[in-house]
């Protein structure tokens, strides 16, 4: 069967969540895609109100509903919340193939996972495997299945408003990892939701160009900022007005601190999270600055280039 031009009909999975709502909005913006927003029954999260988005309600865990929600679908996008992740998203998986949806973009959106040893530092990473794996073993039944991953680290926005790059500008205290020089990237939710869909836009076989099909089974690297702990501090200091006099600036030794995790997380003390994510992106070589060895899709997807410096200024 020939492929389609392009994709025409997309569905969503976690349409209210933190990523889900600029997703939902930059597909819409595209004016180009029938949307379906998927929802468990029973949810008190706020659907889409958009008239254009069709919302899905009903039992995860009924074949006829899964049928029914995916049905006519060529591509859903899973944006679900790490506890969902690696089983609630399997088990949708599972009933998106046999729909016959032919693409999923599944709950990725941080670190490297193409990267074995950070996944192996990184919890959350490790749950992700599951998905792709059986993505990949529905394709023996259903041929034309892939999985596109898309690799953005901490979005930029979400992690200042919860001081995780350790730099808390209201009380003016930092912690430095290993001197905090180690480049990282870091990318905006409204830049990750806009690859998504620049990425959904492209044709699905090349006509001279890129290509959806191009990124089966393949990870795609944007960024909105290749920064360090020292960057993102200097720009907030810019933005205040301050300097490092006016701050107190703690070091730790960067393996200490990814070392940490473990034994937090042995302790039911989720804090660990922080200890293992962001200790191992400011280990130097480790895997954050992906830019540096992969390279970026951003110029495919005619992302913009950003100002750190005006967006520190703006979440200040």
């Amino acid at each position: 069967m020939s492929s389609p031009t392009s994709i025409k009909t997309i569905a969503i999975v976690g349409a209210t969540g933190n990523l889900g709502k600029f997703v939902t909005n930059a597909l819409l913006s595209t004016k180009k895609f029938a949307i379906t927003a998927i929802s468990r029954s029973g949810s008190e999260s706020t659907l889409p109100t958009d008239s254009s988005v069709t919302i899905k309600q009903g039992d995860y865990s009924s074949a006829a509903f899964l049928a029914d929600a995916f049905t006519g679908i060529e591509a859903v996008v899973f944006c679900l919340h790490h506890t969902s992740v690696p089983d609630l998203e399997i088990k949708l998986i599972d009933g998106a193939a046999a729909a016959g949806v032919k693409w999923i973009l599944p709950t990725e959106f941080g670190h490297d996972s193409g990267n074995a040893e950070l996944t192996r530092v990184g919890i959350v990473n490790a749950k992700k495997a599951g998905p792709r794996k059986r993505i990949e073993e529905l394709a023996e039944k259903y041929p034309e299945l892939k999985w596109i991953g898309i690799i953005n680290n901490p979005w930029f926005d979400f992690a200042m408003k919860r001081n995780m790059f350790l730099i808390d500008p209201k009380n003016k205290t930092a912690n430095f990892l290993s001197g905090g020089t180690a480049k990282f990237n870091t990318t905006m939710m409204s830049t990750t939701a806009l690859a998504i869909a620049r990425l959904l836009s492209l044709p699905v076989v090349s006509n001279g160009g890129a290509a959806l099909s191009d990124y089966g089974n393949k990870f795609v690297y944007i960024s909105s900022f290749r920064v360090s702990q020292r960057d993102i501090l200097d720009s907030v200091q810019r933005a205040t007005g301050s300097s490092d006099a006016d701050w107190t600036i703690t070091h730790t030794d960067v393996q200490d601190f990814i070392d940490e995790g473990p034994a937090k997380l042995a302790k039911g003390d989720m804090t660990a999270v922080l200890n293992l994510l962001i200790g191992s992106l400011a280990k130097e070589g480790l895997g954050g600055d992906y830019e540096s060895t992969k390279g970026l899709s951003n110029a495919v997807l005619d992302l913009p280039k950003e100002n750190l410096d005006e967006t520190v200024k703006a979440l200040l």
